[in-house]
């Protein structure tokens, strides 16, 4: 099945007049370290800028959809 529209993944960081992103979680992990590895397998990656430090991780669905690990 054909979508009837062009997929633009968002930008991240975002940017002025760039596709935003619709939606955004953050996911609480006992382990984050584990968490980001098996996200990793489950085919998500790691964004290029990080600001959480310790304490999350920003990652991409494999659409480019963000979403943050975030330590307990």
């Amino acid at each position: 099945m054909e979508a009837d529209f062009e997929y633009v993944k968002p930008v991240f960081p975002e940017e002025i007049g760039k596709q935003q992103k619709q939606m955004h979680f953050d996911f609480q992990v006992d382990d984050l370290l584990t968490a980001v590895l098996q996200a990793v397998t489950l085919g998500a990656c790691k964004a290029e800028s990080q600001f959480g430090r310790n304490d999350f991780v920003t990652m991409f669905d494999p659409e480019g959809h963000p979403f943050c690990l975030c330590a307990k």
